[in-house]
């Protein structure tokens, strides 16, 4: 999941789309918001990815 959460943050979903399943559990967990479709990440998921 850290390579989806990568590739939201570079703005890379043209060249590797994330799966609904993925964006779901995602959402789940508090990591993406979706904004007009597209995902956007969290706070949450800022701690993650410089961890």
């Amino acid at each position: 999941m850290r390579w989806i959460l990568r590739d939201i943050q570079a703005g890379r979903l043209k060249l590797s789309p994330v799966s609904d399943e993925n964006l779901r559990v995602l959402t789940e967990l508090g990591l993406v918001e979706l904004y007009d479709d597209e995902p956007e990440l969290t706070e949450a998921a800022a701690a993650v990815l410089n961890d």
